[in-house]
């Protein structure tokens, strides 16, 4: 068995191989332009790159994971809108510098991503640190013929010279042509041609000389062919994003790269479909979004969100409501107390508790590539960081009995089965019902949740009720070492976060790391601490 997906460009599932012979896959995942907060339509996208990782990390593949961070660039689709850059609208309203907005929702964004269990990504390249890598694509496409540039500095891609145009979205030149509702631009040959370097106009903020071109700036599509070939090269195994990435985003990457390669960049593409309320798709634009933390806020646990996302397959519209994340709370809850009732993992012999796969936060815009399973983490955890690449698929470390082997099959062939998460979720469930004995159900269910990441590790033997723990020593075993003064301060933080005052929560965490106490927040509310240097 193996992890099949369906292939936007093929339109069938098919398997995701290693393409080099190294039992590795490289992904790129198109991701947030941080002029606004990402909302939990942008979450649900982002949770289907992080499962389709975790997956193949359960078989024991390598992942280098790539997802960008567009802070430049990325207009509305100038086939139909000549719209602004979205960077610079936020930073006139907001009365700050371009910069400044894109670190604020950078970080907020990677913050938002860990409440939801989401592996921080090897590499966030940012449009704005790439663009000479773009003016070498854009130079190179012009000098190939196909690309064209205007008197005034703006380069626009032929698509007429690219016979392979719309295989991704299955759109026709001719069918563009006629379905454009505004006034052509007077300097385009072909309504459908799209800019991949634009000339900028006078006060512009942000912008770059070239020698061919005067200054400018990139278009949107540019930016993830140029990046995702300096990190993954000219092939690679995965690309995924939305279903409003489909056209024209993905397919304008795939005219740019292949008439610079010869060939499709990646070897599938993934596409996840909306989150919808009240019907409609969530989006920024429509400002009917609501965050993540709008959710902690309200009492509710951020992996409630997660298990509800897990409630449909990637492919399919999900209705969100507070009536649906109500039930997926409720359903989280009744998960937590059945495993919790099993009592905690025994300490040594083959039933211990089995390796977690938990993400924390990547920090404030990460630089560089990070190495290990989990990829960016802002406080490196040895005993995470130490998850070992294993075919647990296939080769479950434990003695299961037939039974339990069954119902490890069935997780694993839903899984395989183009990520049919709502079967998996239903095997975990069903095995919670199973009378296996109690060491073998908890192993089950914990290792299951590698990739189901609802932080269930943190339940095991924890507080059902709260469905947390109090603060927990990390890594190292044996009585604790607190310096004094630290365990009144990690009950008054404990405190603090259960009231949601966050404020006065960072307070005494800056207070502990005064004392040399190191504190990890991890889904399921459970925050462990260490000693630093320990």
């Amino acid at each position: 068995m193996t992890l099949r997906l369906r292939n936007t460009l093929s339109r069938r599932a098919e398997p995701v191989l290693p393409l080099r012979g190294d039992r590795t896959v490289r992904m790129y995942s198109c991701g947030p332009t941080v002029y606004r907060y990402a909302h939990i339509g942008n979450l649900r996208t982002f949770l289907l790159a992080d499962l389709i990782r975790r997956v193949l990390l359960y078989h024991g593949l390598r992942v280098v994971h790539v997802q960008n961070i567009t802070d430049v660039g990325h207009m509305r689709d100038e086939r139909f809108d000549r719209g602004e850059d979205r960077m610079l609208v936020a930073a006139k309203l907001e009365d700050k510098s371009p910069a400044e907005i894109a670190a604020a929702y950078e970080d907020a964004f990677h913050a938002d991503a860990a409440l939801v269990n989401l592996l921080p990504a090897h590499v966030y390249p940012r449009a704005t640190e790439h663009i000479p890598e773009m003016l070498d694509m854009v130079e190179r496409l012009q000098d190939a013929g196909f690309a064209y540039a205007t008197p005034e500095g703006t380069v626009y891609y032929d698509v007429a010279r690219f016979p392979g145009y719309g295989k991704l979205s299955g759109n026709t030149l001719d069918a563009l042509r006629a379905g454009h509702r505004v006034e052509v631009e007077a300097d385009k040959h072909d309504p459908a041609d799209f800019a991949l370097w634009k000339r900028a106009g006078e006060g512009r903020l942000v912008k770059w000389p070239t020698a061919r071109w005067g200054e400018g700036y990139p278009g949107w599509h540019i930016e993830c062919s140029a990046m995702a070939m300096r990190y993954l090269g000219e092939r690679f195994e995965l690309h995924t994003g939305g279903v409003d990435n489909v056209f024209p985003h993905h397919e304008d990457e795939i005219a740019q790269s292949e008439a610079l390669t010869g060939q499709v960049p990646a070897a599938s593409y993934v596409h996840g479909e909306h989150l919808l309320m009240s019907g409609r798709k969530m989006a920024k634009s429509a400002g009917n979004f609501q965050r993540i933390t709008e959710l902690a806020d309200d009492g509710i646990d951020p992996l409630a969100f997660r298990y509800l996302c897990l409630t449909a397959q990637y492919g399919h519209k999900l209705d969100f409501s507070p009536d649906s994340l109500r039930a997926a709370a409720a359903a989280l809850d009744s998960l937590r107390s059945r495993l919790h009732a099993l009592g905690p993992a025994p300490a040594d012999g083959p039933w211990t508790m089995p390796p977690a796969l938990v993400a924390g936060s990547a920090g404030p815009r990460p630089v560089g590539v990070a190495d290990g399973v989990r990829g960016h983490q802002a406080i490196p955890d040895p005993d995470l960081d130490a998850y070992r690449l294993l075919d647990r698929a296939h080769a479950p470390a434990v003695p299961l009995s037939d039974a339990g082997r069954a119902l490890h099959e069935r997780f694993v062939a839903a899984l395989d089965d183009d990520l049919d998460m709502p079967a998996a979720l239903a095997a975990i469930r069903e095995a919670l019902r199973t009378p296996l004995d109690p060491d073998e159900l908890r192993w089950l269910v914990l290792d299951a949740d590698a990739v189901l990441g609802l932080g269930l590790h943190a339940t095991s033997g924890a507080s059902a009720s709260s469905g947390a723990a109090g603060p927990v020593r990390s890594g190292a075993a044996g009585p604790p070492s607190l310096p004094p003064g630290a365990e009144a301060l990690l009950a008054e933080r404990a405190g603090a976060r259960a009231a949601r005052n966050y404020e006065r929560s960072d307070e005494l965490r800056d207070e502990l790391a005064a004392l040399g106490v190191e504190l990890m927040d991890r889904p399921g509310g459970v925050t462990e601490w260490r000693i630093r240097g320990e």
